[in-house]
């Protein structure tokens, strides 16, 4: 069965230094432990009924993922529902941390931009699960402007899966702030090898062009952006830090924030 919100922290620590991957992996496994998952249906209407009715947990969990499959629709207006409903349960914040962040990722597979308020105040939460899920769905219904969030939490969240989150996140929003191709580039020449390779991708995907590994080359391809993001002057690669970010850029991290270096802790999907 899914951790109730006292477990879900009770095993903050223990997330982090396995890896926040096994926070909804192990969601996904609970619901599988007496056999196969339950069935909830095949269309957007049973997924709702469970959403809404339900008192199992487990069930309304499998039913808001479900919501963000291809052709469970019947028409724009059921659609609209769905997303409604979503956005209303993420707020009430009845509903467990794990199934909170779920609904972020639904949001985003659903691409409506009517999510896109909830998901800006989801980016900022303590919870590292919701965060990392936000991060990642607002790169799908947010607007240009939304670039500068995630590139904060990018460059100040001392939480891997979140840096990681929100670089994947501009990856799907493809603004064309030049600050944002700076704070890539830069971001080739970090530390953490998983930093440098979901840079590297994102910036293969904004561009469409593919200049090798070394920021060099990367600087020298885009050096006409590069040049509009400083106005021809030295600057700080990184837009003006938003004070929310700064606030909860520490809530979410590590016991050691060096011990995540390296590993790849995000939430692949299939």
């Amino acid at each position: 069965m899914l951790m109730d919100d006292g477990a879900f922290r009770r095993l903050a620590p223990r997330r982090a230094a396995a890896g926040l991957a096994a926070s909804l992996a192990f969601c996904a496994l609970a619901l599988c432990a007496g056999g196969c998952a339950p069935y909830v249906g095949t269309t957007a209407r049973s997924f709702l009924g469970h959403i809404r009715q339900n008192p199992d947990p487990n069930i309304r969990y499998i039913a808001y993922s479900k919501l963000g499959g291809r052709d469970v629709f019947d028409n724009d207006e059921q659609k609209r529902e769905a997303v409604e409903t979503l956005i209303e349960k993420y707020e009430n914040g009845n509903e467990p941390v794990a199934i909170r962040a779920i609904i972020c990722r639904t949001l985003g597979e659903l691409g409506d931009p009517k999510a896109r308020d909830v998901l800006l105040k989801a980016v900022h939460h303590q919870e590292a699960v919701i965060k990392v899920e936000a991060c990642r769905a607002l790169g799908k219904v947010g607007r240009p402007e939304d670039a500068t969030i995630l590139a904060q939490i990018m460059s100040l969240d001392l939480l891997e899966d979140a840096r990681i989150a929100a670089i994947e996140g501009l990856a799907d929003l493809k603004s064309d702030d030049p600050r944002i191709y700076r704070v890539l580039v830069d971001a080739l020449e970090h530390e953490d090898p998983a930093i440098r390779l979901a840079s590297l991708n994102t910036l293969r995907t904004v561009t469409g062009k593919d200049m090798g590994t070394e920021a060099g080359a990367w600087r020298r391809e885009l050096q006409p952006i590069l040049e509009r993001a400083t106005g021809g002057a030295a600057a700080s690669s990184a837009p003006t830090a938003d004070p929310e970010v700064e606030k909860t850029a520490g809530e979410t991290a590590p016991p050691d924030a060096d011990a995540d270096k390296g590993r790849f802790l995000f939430f692949r999907r299939p």
